[in-house]
């Protein structure tokens, strides 16, 4: 059990699970897009560490790929 969602993104990082995008993206459909197309092949849970106007971190896909 994890006890938080960053040690949950670790795991999934250290198991080969998690792409991280480190250019800027803006939360207004770019996001969205990006996890469509990897989501549609098979790709791991995505870590967006720069998101356009936010302080935050973004973590997708956490659940959504087998």
């Amino acid at each position: 059990m994890y006890s938080s969602l960053r040690q949950a993104a670790r795991d999934l990082e250290n198991h080969g699970q998690l792409l991280r995008i480190k250019e800027e993206v803006d939360p207004d459909l770019e996001m969205a897009e990006i996890h469509r197309r990897i989501f549609a092949r098979g790709g791991p849970a995505i870590l967006f560490e720069h998101v356009k106007g936010s302080p935050f971190q973004a973590l997708s896909n956490v659940y959504g790929t087998k």
